[in-house]
């Protein structure tokens, strides 16, 4: 039922993908399809939450000072690493949801839970918000986004590096910055 769905999201929206449409995919009755969902909203619903949580439980373990200590060694952020292992390994998930038929809403809900994640652990690190560069909400809104960013880049691209080639990407853009990164300053 899933890869159904998957497949036919890379043909239509959501909203008009029925459930005989994903029966009709899947080569079963309707009946299983309702043993296990109310409806396709309920189903993409479900789908979501599961990916969000699993997500969740995934980049709840990032600490910054551990991702510091990874990039001073020139090594891919553990954590990192294994949030790109997630995507691969949900990448039918993914590829619908991020494609061009595929619900936005995900993404919002990724960034605010990142937002949230990196505000709650950046705050005890940084200075008072007097002494701080930029406004602290700006911070952190540039930093989830650019995170959630890269993930969508990479998917829509084909995945195409592995999951540690990428958790040392997302380490040293993390650490160094994209203008460093760049070789536009020095790090």
């Amino acid at each position: 039922l899933r890869r159904a769905l998957f497949e036919l999201m890379e043909e239509k929206q959501a909203e008009a993908i029925t459930v005989t449409d994903i029966a009709n995919r899947a080569n079963v009755n309707r009946g299983t399809f309702y043993l296990h969902y109310r409806d396709v909203p309920d189903m993409l619903e479900k789908l979501k939450d599961e990916m969000l949580g699993h997500f969740k439980n995934t980049a709840s373990n990032i600490d910054p000072r551990d991702m510091i200590a990874s990039a001073a060694k020139g090594e891919p952020y553990p954590v990192a690493v294994a949030i790109f292992e997630f995507a691969i390994a949900n990448a039918d998930f993914f590829k619908a949801i991020f494609g061009p038929n595929g619900d936005m809403s995900f993404v919002r809900e990724l960034k605010a839970f990142m937002t949230g994640q990196l505000y709650n652990k950046l705050v005890d690190l940084q200075p008072p918000d007097d002494d701080l560069l930029i406004p602290r909400d700006y911070l952190v809104a540039y930093i989830a986004s650019a995170n959630v960013g890269i993930v969508m880049h990479w998917i829509e691209t084909g995945m195409k590096l592995p999951a540690r080639e990428m958790g040392q990407v997302m380490t040293q853009l993390m650490n160094y910055g994209p203008l460093a990164s760049a070789k536009v300053k020095k790090k």
